[in-house]
């Protein structure tokens, strides 16, 4: 919709730069609404950083697989 948007409003420029900027605040905004929805903000601290190495070995023991019902 941000492209379009812009586009509309702003028919003699497209220069992609521009557009994308308004695209790329307007996924921001969504991503904040979407964090404030379902009560996520705040949680970063909670994430652990998790080696390349385990997380190979994770995937090669099959512990991420993904389980279907």
């Amino acid at each position: 919709g941000a492209v379009r948007r812009y586009l509309a409003e702003n028919p003699s420029d497209f220069d992609p730069r521009k557009y994308l900027s308004k695209t790329i605040e307007a996924m921001k905004q969504i991503c904040l609404d979407r964090y404030l929805a379902f009560g996520c903000e705040g949680q970063a601290g909670k994430i652990k950083p998790v080696s390349l190495e385990k997380m190979a070995s994770r995937y090669a023991k099959g512990e991420l697989d993904q389980i279907v019902k």
